[in-house]
């Protein structure tokens, strides 16, 4: 994108480096790859890497510098800043603040599955910040409409906007022709994302014994990272070594290759903002077994697109996995649904053309 026209919005976007590992970086690189070349300018400024503390904070004071630096040069730049909770609140709230002072207009993105729950645990001067950094944003963005109106309690005055979170559609296509049948006595199951109990991992593996009675060889393939040890020490305990694959993180052709063995996705969270693996899982035709949090019933439909569970459910987990595994139509309905739905919603192009028209409405404003 090269935005040389000196009338268009010179934007610089705040956020953790493009290597780091999670939905907020995924968010960034599909915004980035996906602006038109007549898009506003966008510069990109990493203040949070994977790594040792001392290299969090030597890169986040450079990139607060290099934030402020392109504000001091650029003039009039809108800064759009990718927050989440705790340090990255204090982080992007402190660069807020600086750049407001130097003249340049803000945009505040939330995410963070726990955003609100780090709102409602906060004591009142740092409620009091929150509530600040919000309000005097030029505009805020919400992941869904459901996370606006938890917004807007946080902060009345804010003005708040929802955009879906995006996804490169087309990666997945070779995905939707070379998806094997279920087997007789087997399926697999993927789930892709952080190992904890906020995404549900612990509530998965309980399940996987109930279905494994009814279909012996059914896999459950596992992608991600933090309590990657737990987990295995927990598949060992259990004994379920025999349906289960771990994956590691998994990117690029890797993930790709995920979605194509798949038959479903399964994501049993606590809390959540939009995930983008439920949004990839859509692109690449697969029905979802998930929970009623964050966004994730404006995506999800039961019985439209996938199944809706209580959260710590086991039960329903386990007999939600099993009808789709056993229910060829159901599965082929879902896939279709699901596949029309984020193309039409959330392909990354569409989003990024809406960030577009807000970035020349700041700017011209």
């Amino acid at each position: 994108m090269t935005g040389n026209d000196k009338g268009l919005p010179r934007v610089v976007m705040v956020a953790p480096s493009r290597t780091v590992r999670g939905g907020v970086t995924s968010v960034v690189n599909s915004l980035l790859a996906a602006f038109p070349d007549d898009a506003p300018s966008v510069t990109h400024v990493a203040t949070h890497v994977d790594g040792p503390k001392f290299v969090k904070l030597c890169v986040a004071i450079v990139g607060t510098v290099g934030v402020l630096w392109a504000v001091t040069l650029g003039r009039r730049r809108i800064v759009h800043l990718h927050m989440a909770s705790d340090a990255s609140f204090v982080r992007k709230s402190l660069i807020a603040r600086m750049a407001r002072l130097l003249g340049a207009r803000i945009i505040v993105h939330v995410h963070g599955a726990g955003f609100h729950v780090f709102f409602r645990e906060s004591p009142p001067r740092l409620q009091a910040s929150i509530r600040k950094t919000l309000e005097r944003a030029n505009l805020v963005i919400a992941l869904s409409d459901e996370w606006r109106v938890r917004l807007q309690r946080m902060a009345p005055r804010a003005n708040i906007r929802v955009l879906p979170n995006p996804v490169a559609v087309d990666d997945f296509a070779p995905t939707l022709a070379g998806r094997p049948e279920v087997p007789p006595d087997g399926g697999t199951v993927l789930f892709l994302g952080a190992f904890g109990k906020r995404k549900g991992i612990f509530d998965l593996l309980d399940a996987i014994p109930a279905v494994a009675a009814t279909r012996q060889e059914v896999l459950f393939e596992m992608g991600g990272d933090k309590e990657v040890a737990e987990v295995r020490r927990l598949v060992e305990e259990k004994a379920l070594h025999g349906n289960v694959r771990m994956l590691g993180w998994v990117t690029g052709d890797d993930k790709l290759a995920a979605f194509t063995r798949a038959h479903i996705y399964v994501l049993p969270s606590y809390h959540e903002g939009l995930p983008i693996g439920v949004l990839e899982a859509m692109a690449a035709g697969l029905p979802v077994v998930t929970t009623p949090v964050g966004g994730i019933p404006e995506v999800v439909k039961d019985g439209v697109n996938g199944l809706i569970i209580s959260p710590g459910d086991v039960r329903a987990l386990s007999a939600a996995v099993l009808r789709l595994l056993d229910d060829s139509e159901l599965r082929k309905r879902m896939s279709e649904a699901n596949v029309e739905l984020v193309r039409s919603r959330h392909d990354a192009p569409v989003v990024a053309a809406t960030l577009c028209e807000w970035y020349n409405e700041i700017w011209n404003g």
